[in-house]
């Protein structure tokens, strides 16, 4: 029996990006799924150009930008209530394969307790150079997640780039954690979903293509603010001795701004260290 999957991805005033995605989404040789755009809160006209572009897709409007977590989350309680076997988590600046989602599922059925699976991440401008086999580990110390490239490299976490995730998993362990903005959600959500003896995998066949930062690297000071940001707020929240390793990464960060002549990078990550510590975890 075919799976039910939503297909979700997020929209932020980059409409471009997103037709791009939802035209390749159309060549999926899988059924059956339902494509939801959550838009959150782009002032353009992101919101009609869709409409008229896709009437087949589901748009949900936000009125705010509730971040990757918050806007995810919206579409997943939508897909959890549809009755939905697996959500499709896919970044709208990435490219997949027409196989890319029957890989996924192909896995995820393979294993009842596969949580989260992932796909095989390739640069869309080097179509062959892998940047992500899946996920990666995480680097406390430093402040970074590192990406594995190949099979047999360890594997904590699934990137939120194109991560397939088990309906049941969801309602065990729950939702994103709303209190990341951005980055390190991903990897939240696989330490809780291992945490509860749910699998993470990968699909080797499952291939996307994938634009880094296309939103966020627009604004460096932003990007290096949540990312230093969400770091604190992981290590709060599994990390023995949090302090030691987040005081650690912000020495090493500053260090490599300061090497660089970064001072609004420098600024963006201090500004992210203090801010989270003020969460309540």
């Amino acid at each position: 029996m075919s799976r039910l999957v939503h297909i979700v991805t997020l929209n932020w005033q980059n409409w471009r990006e997103t037709f791009v995605l939802l035209h390749a989404l159309r060549e999926l040789r899988y059924d059956p799924f339902q494509t939801v755009v959550v838009d959150n809160g782009s002032k353009d006209d992101s919101v009609p150009r869709l409409r008229e572009t896709f009437p087949e897709i589901s748009i949900l409007e936000e009125k705010t930008n509730l971040g990757f977590g918050g806007g995810n989350n919206a579409a997943i309680r939508r897909a959890l209530d549809a009755g939905a076997d697996y959500v499709w988590l896919i970044n709208n600046d990435a490219n997949p394969a027409p196989d890319a989602l029957a890989a996924l599922v192909d896995v995820a059925e393979r294993d009842p307790r596969a949580g989260a699976v992932g796909s095989v991440i390739l640069n869309r401008d080097r179509p062959e150079q892998v940047d992500a086999w899946g996920g990666g580990t995480v680097v406390p110390w430093v402040g970074y997640a590192r990406f594995s490239r190949g099979p047999g490299e360890p594997l904590q976490y699934i990137t939120g780039t194109s991560m397939l995730l088990k309906a049941a998993a969801l309602r065990d362990v729950g939702l994103f954690d709303e209190r990341f903005f951005l980055y390190w959600e991903d990897t939240d959500l696989s330490f809780r979903l291992r945490q509860k003896g749910w699998n993470l995998a990968v699909a080797k066949s499952s291939r996307v293509w994938h634009t880094m930062s296309t939103t966020t690297g627009k604004d460096p000071y932003n990007r290096a603010y949540h990312i230093m940001r969400s770091h604190v707020l992981f290590l709060r929240k599994h990390a023995a001795a949090a302090l030691p390793k987040a005081l650690t990464a912000l020495v090493l960060q500053s260090l490599g701004k300061l090497r660089h002549a970064n001072l609004v990078a420098l600024r963006a990550i201090w500004a992210g260290w203090l801010a989270g510590w003020k969460p309540a975890v």
